[in-house]
């Protein structure tokens, strides 16, 4: 049996992998259709359409403050086929598959393993959530595709030393791209930017490559930033950090039980009623103020608040303890039982979060040039300890789980690749 695996494994041809990577979601994307299954889709369609039909990111009249490329993304299929979310699916299918196959690569990059790259393509094709959130109008797949490819470049330019002029700046492009799909990119790779200066100041990383990439990270950011300061008063990415901010902290308790039930509250309260007549940038800057007083107001709940939210960032999917409504516009199983997604999350999510923090170990010594990995990871997590916590939440940093857990996994193995498929 472990024999057949390992052929199995390293002998079938790499693009074999590719292809069973993309023959999955494509076929999850046909399954889903055009309904909607994530009640979050319904906040990229509408503007999706919009843009493919009037070239305007306006919903009712107002400019929408939101990172622009999952928006884009769909609106260009929109625009192609008319409004049928089944191809803005299939697109993403395919970058979801192309995502596995550039992880394969990163691992063998960076882990000097060819097992370990295969490993993690193989891993990543196969995995249910990059397959499931692939199928689904939302920014992740589109994320983790940026951010993954921007982890790769910046790591392998540490490994480099900057030797290749354009893989660092790449990276920062790269990692812009990733904060014009969710705004919690920006702080993430802020984090990463701060901590790329160490290995500058200990002359392992070129200054002048360092300046390159943060020059092309910042750049797209303030060009959008920029145009909704222009058009609506506001020098961000987007105005939803707030609502965030709230759900999480002022309205956790609720939220952890429905959150509609945690929306309907907050619409009682009096300075969330008297906002609705302010424009969207003022409104936010409102609800991070009521945020930050509660938090200041009550260190102990939310301490306390944090450390579930710190549960629930790495807690298996789904949520058993948290009521989902089926409607026309939230079908969140996509056809399948609670319990068949409990049984699935069972057998991914234990081994590679636990395996993948013991193979980031494994490979101490490649920390100096793997540290952008555990900086996003850590980031991410941060993030959404101090707003909204979920496992949905976890999926950017699976990439990073992956590569760590397969790293470890390939050192048990003597069988490598064939060497026409090394990475």
């Amino acid at each position: 049996m472990r024999k057949a695996f390992l052929r199995l494994v390293f002998s079938t041809p790499e693009r074999v992998w590719i292809a069973v990577a993309l023959g999955l979601r494509l076929a999850f994307a046909l399954k889903v259709g055009d309904r909607f299954h994530q009640i979050d889709e319904v906040g990229f369609d509408a503007p999706a359409w919009l843009l493919a039909t009037t070239g305007s990111f306006r919903v009712d009249g107002q400019t929408l403050v939101v990172p622009p490329v999952p928006n884009a993304f769909f609106a260009f299929f929109y625009w192609l086929f008319g409004r049928h979310m089944l191809y803005p699916r299939l697109a993403q299918a395919a970058v979801s598959a192309g995502t596995a196959w550039v992880l394969g690569r990163m691992t063998g990059t960076l882990t000097g393993s060819c097992r370990a790259g295969r490993l993690a393509l193989v891993t990543a094709a196969v995995y249910p959530f990059f397959i499931y959130y692939s199928g689904m109008l939302l920014s992740e797949s589109l994320y983790i595709a940026a951010s993954t490819l921007g982890l790769w470049w910046l790591c392998q330019s540490l490994q480099e030393r900057g030797a290749c002029r354009w893989r660092a700046p790449a990276s920062g492009l790269a990692l812009a791209l990733a904060a014009l799909c969710r705004a919690e990119g920006a702080p993430i790779a802020a984090l990463i930017w701060l901590g790329a200066m160490l290995p500058c100041l200990m002359g392992r990383w070129p200054w002048r490559t360092w300046l390159t990439a943060v020059l092309m990270w910042v750049m797209p950011l303030l060009a959008w930033s920029g145009r909704n300061q222009a058009a609506v008063g506001s020098f961000a990415l987007d105005n939803h950090g707030g609502m965030a901010m709230l759900h999480g902290n002022l309205l956790f308790d609720l939220n952890e039980i429905d959150t509609a039930m945690a929306q309907a509250e907050l619409e009682q309260i009096p300075f969330y009623r008297e906002s609705l007549h302010l424009s969207p940038p003022l409104r936010d800057r409102i609800y991070i103020r009521e945020s930050l007083r509660f938090i200041r107001a009550n260190p102990g709940k939310v301490l306390r608040q944090w450390a579930e939210k710190f549960v629930n960032f790495w807690r298996f999917y789904p949520r058993t303890d948290k009521a989902y409504h089926e409607t026309r516009h939230s079908h969140p199983g996509a056809g399948l039982s609670r319990t068949a997604l409990v049984i699935i999350s069972l057998a991914f999510e234990p081994a590679l979060i636990l395996g993948g923090l013991w193979g980031f170990w494994v490979l101490r010594r490649r920390w100096s040039e793997l540290f952008p990995c555990a900086l996003f990871t850590l980031g991410t997590m941060l993030i959404h300890v101090v707003s909204v916590s979920q496992m949905r939440y976890r999926l950017p940093v699976m990439p990073v789980l992956i590569l760590g857990a397969t790293a470890w996994t390939a050192a048990l193995f003597k069988q490598d690749c064939r060497p026409e498929d090394r990475a």
